[in-house]
């Protein structure tokens, strides 16, 4: 027993040796894993996409941001340092693209130089030691939240991939759904992003306020078919409370906007729960008012997806503010704004546009309504403040709960996509490219969408404020 025991013995003392060994090698591992990690978040934080966003990431990826000890290799390292050499740039990961510059440097990747660690009984088995690295990669992304399940597809797909919201300030957008409900989509359609559990979760988002939806990052998931009565549930933000949406009248969470002026008279009461709308006009033939009312129009003889950005504010005003020439008003700006004249209630309109943009124009008569500024004379010449009789009214009508001011409810931010690209039918996966903000300017009807473009959507933009997202996130 006492020889077997001898002989036994070596191969237990190997055994055990190994394992001690295989130890401190995981345990190499894992610090070196942490600390490449934690580079890698740090560099990417930096990666906005500005001048010096490369410079800015190796810096903190090497040190400046992070500090991990690496205790058991055989030097011993205060802070596991992370050499330029060890550190790259890609524009596109799985499969990996290198970065060309810092527009397109979307993430970090670090390949640690090797750590040697020598092994205490690697005697017994030959092998003096090993190298020990690790690897990650991480990225810089954004994503847009507390928004409709809304899908734009790229109306200028057909020549351009991408998409400049800024290049379009003040044009109108007139958005219709795919035919044949899980048909092809294709440049100007909109459709919806799937949240929830379905149809009925996609139009409780359309309309409630915050909606109950996930952010929409790098992709997003197409809801299938067209959703009837999408348009009620979209339509509150207008106070108007029809069919299936009726039963929120009186809900806070479906508030409407603080301006409601969509061109359409009604009495006071319950009717006005359900104003008779329609799509609006792209005439431009005249400049008088009209004894009906009117809400913000399209571009003049816009019939397709994206106007000139040219519309007949004169017609709007002589109707709504009689007296005042929007062309040579100059309006009062309130306390703390920046900016002068129309400039102080958003981006001007892009180069041959109209001056004010309808979205210039709803903010000075939400400063009207809100009391920021005094309302001059001819303003709301034809009582859209008034709480009774027939008017088409400026202020809420039927769900007096309360107005909602923040986030304004007929400014919403979208995602937009190539969807020819994609080849979106029914339920497709899709690659978001950009993201815009969007001015509701008059009720959907008919499942058509109507708005006029704010600009990019970003951190400081008109919506981007409450909507815009930046992360970071570990991919490998």
């Amino acid at each position: 027993m006492a020889a077997l025991t001898g002989v036994a013995l070596v191969g237990l003392v190997a055994i055990g040796g190994l394992a001690y060994d295989v130890s401190r090698a995981y345990a190499l591992r894992a610090e070196l894993e942490s600390a490449v990690d934690a580079a890698a978040l740090a560099g990417a934080s930096q990666l906005d996409g500005s001048a010096g966003a490369m410079g800015r990431a190796q810096t903190a990826a090497m040190g400046s941001l992070v500090s991990n000890r690496g205790a058991l290799a055989d030097a011993f390292e205060g802070n596991v340092a992370i050499s330029a050499g060890d550190i790259a740039f890609l524009s596109a990961h799985d499969p990996d693209v290198a970065a060309t510059s810092n527009a397109n440097a979307s993430f970090i990747r670090i390949s640690l130089t090797p750590r040697s660690l020598g092994l205490v009984f690697g005697a017994l088995t030959g092998v003096g030691g090993f190298n020990a690295t690790a690897r990650a990669v991480a990225g810089y992304g954004t994503a847009i939240c507390k928004v409709p399940p809304l899908l734009l597809c790229n109306p200028n797909e057909a020549t351009s991939l991408t998409f400049d919201g800024d290049a379009y300030i003040g044009k109108s957008v007139l958005l219709t759904p795919p035919p044949g409900g899980n048909g092809a989509w294709g440049p100007g359609n909109f459709g919806f992003l799937s949240v929830g559990s379905g149809a009925a979760d996609v139009k409780n988002a359309m309309g409630r306020s915050p909606p109950l939806t996930e952010c929409f990052g790098a992709t997003a998931q197409t809801q299938t078919g067209n959703i009837a009565s999408a348009d009620d549930w979209f339509n509150v933000r207008f106070d108007i409370y029809k069919s299936s949406a009726g039963g929120n009248k009186n809900d806070p969470l479906f508030l409407p906007a603080m301006n409601t002026m969509v061109g359409a008279k009604t009495g006071a009461g319950a009717s006005a729960c359900s104003p008779s709308v329609s799509a609006p006009s792209n005439s431009c033939a005249s400049a008088a008012a009209l004894a009906n009312g009117t809400g913000f129009p399209l571009d003049c003889g816009q019939t397709g997806v994206l106007g000139s950005g040219v519309w007949n504010a004169a017609q709007y005003f002589a109707t709504n503010h009689s007296g005042i020439n929007p062309t040579t008003y100059t309006p009062q700006v309130p306390a703390g704004s920046s900016g002068t004249g129309w400039a102080a209630y958003g981006p001007a309109p892009a180069a041959g546009g109209t001056s004010p943009t309808r979205y210039q124009v709803y903010k000075w008569e939400l400063a009207m309504l809100d009391g920021s500024i005094a309302k001059p004379a001819g303003a709301f010449s034809d009582g859209q403040t008034a709480t009774s009789g027939s008017h088409d009214y400026a202020a809420p009508q039927c769900n007096k709960t309360g107005a909602q001011v923040a986030p304004d409810r007929r400014t919403i931010s979208a995602v937009i996509a190539n969807c020819h690209a994609d080849n979106v039918h029914g339920s497709s996966t899709v690659h978001i490219i950009a993201y815009v903000d969007l001015f509701l300017t008059a009720p959907a009807v008919s499942n058509s969408i109507y708005g006029e473009i704010i600009g990019t959507t970003t951190d400081v933009s008109a919506v981007g404020a409450e909507t815009k997202l930046y992360s970071v996130r570990l991919y490998d």
